[in-house]
């Protein structure tokens, strides 16, 4: 990292090209997830999905809200800058992205998500570290576990907490707290096994968010549905994947009938296509920042 920051006039400028780019990239993963065609159940360019007060013009006003968001949430990270800022920054971001969705919520999860994620890329930097997923990770720990799970105040009457009380499922501020475990350990490692073996962007996309679909329990899934809703999800994704996911030559045939089912019971992987969001920045971000120079 240090090289990176020698390469123009001073550290200042080098920095602030480096959370530019940052922010270029974590826009780019939420472009590629909104692009990625016939996702059960979610918003795609030729369809809305399971949603009627959203499509894909709404994510893409909300994607260009969150412009420059990213780059500052780095630089906070790279400053230490305290939990409050960080958390007051995301709620201001959260305003201004329902000023362009007329008040619809595209995009909450990940100004949570990513957001933190970029600030943990900010103290990898500060600290000279490599930038890979583990270590970006290991800063969420390290330095946010403690305040995410004892500083933020959890509304009573969110989908989240609603579905914690009556189901025990956890959602986005305990996944971030530990530090994408699921991520790490399973999906990011889907990702680059779909991608060596095809050399297909599109591929890899749907086979992660596939795997996401089959190990999470996604609150969106309940919260519209059920816990049964869920279980059933869970099966389709799974059974998808056992026979044969993307490597199979009628793979979209399938997707397509999966994604019908979907949308006829009104559900909507929203948790799942966040975290496949995060899995596209974390690879693009250690492809970026991590070949020799």
């Amino acid at each position: 990292m240090s090289t990176l920051l020698a390469q123009t006039q001073t550290p200042q400028q080098s920095l602030q090209a480096i959370w530019q780019h940052i922010d270029a990239l974590a826009c780019e993963a939420l472009y590629d997830e909104l692009s990625l065609e016939n996702k059960p159940g979610l918003v795609c360019p030729s369809s809305n999905g399971s949603h009627t007060d959203m499509n894909h013009q709404t994510f893409i006003d909300s994607i260009t809200s969150l412009q420059g968001y990213f780059a500052t949430l780095s630089q906070f990270g790279y400053d230490d800058s305290s939990f409050d800022a960080i958390k007051n920054q995301g709620i201001y971001q959260e305003a201004k992205m329902r000023q362009a969705t007329h008040n619809i919520n595209t995009h909450k999860g990940a100004i949570f998500n990513l957001g933190f994620v970029c600030a943990a890329i900010g103290r990898c930097i500060q600290a000279d570290i490599a930038l890979t997923a583990h270590n970006i990770c290991a800063q969420l720990v390290e330095r946010w576990q403690v305040d995410l799970h004892t500083r933020l105040t959890r509304d009573p009457n969110s989908h989240g907490q609603k579905m914690f009380k009556q189901y025990g499922i956890t959602g986005a501020i305990e996944m971030v707290a530990n530090g994408f475990e699921v991520i790490q350990a399973q999906v990011l490692p889907c990702f680059y096994d779909t991608m060596y073996r095809t050399q297909d962007f599109e591929k890899a996309s749907m086979q992660t968010l596939m795997l996401l679909i089959s190990v999470l329990s996604d609150t969106n899934i309940v919260w519209r549905g059920g816990i049964e809703d869920l279980k059933t999800a869970q099966h389709l994704a799974t059974q998808f994947l056992q026979a044969g996911g993307v490597y199979q030559c009628d793979w979209r045939q399938q997707i397509s009938h999966i994604n019908q089912y979907f949308v006829q019971h009104n559900l909507s992987p929203g948790g799942s296509a966040d975290l496949l969001a995060v899995t596209i920045f974390l690879y693009k971000v250690e492809n970026e920042f991590n070949h020799p120079i």
